[in-house]
């Protein structure tokens, strides 16, 4: 495993022992149950995290045509399944401790699921 996958598994690790989740591009900085500061989470640009705690991160993920996007997978086995739709990339079976990209080439909104977690999914949005 490369220093640079090392460092996004560590930071999965980190993102699930405080259960962070979330959407959109940016980090988030969430907060404990008794409501003090914990440390950010930093997802890479154009990354999905499918993170150890079941969760994606974002949940949404905005990207412009052409873009390729990672889906990078912790100590835990995911899946990636898309919705059916013109344009949508292949899935991603079932990986954990590595990264996977996927290219959207088409202008959409694409859903996706970890089939093997219940209320896992995601969508990556593409202008």
């Amino acid at each position: 495993m490369t220093p640079k996958m090392m460092r996004l598994v560590s930071a999965m690790a980190l993102g699930s022992a405080v259960a962070c989740g979330g959407g959109g591009n940016s980090a988030s900085t969430p907060t404990s149950p008794t409501g003090s500061n914990i440390a950010p989470v930093t997802v890479p640009p154009n990354t999905v995290l499918a993170t150890d705690n079941n969760q994606f991160n974002p949940t949404t993920l905005t990207v412009t045509k052409g873009t390729q996007v990672t889906f990078t997978f912790g100590t835990i086995s995911h899946n990636v399944i898309f919705s059916a739709a013109s344009g949508v990339p292949a899935n991603i079976d079932v990986v954990a401790n590595t990264s996977v990209t996927r290219t959207f080439s088409s202008v959409g909104s694409f859903g996706f699921d970890c089939t093997l977690h219940s209320g896992m999914h995601g969508t990556v949005v593409v202008n």
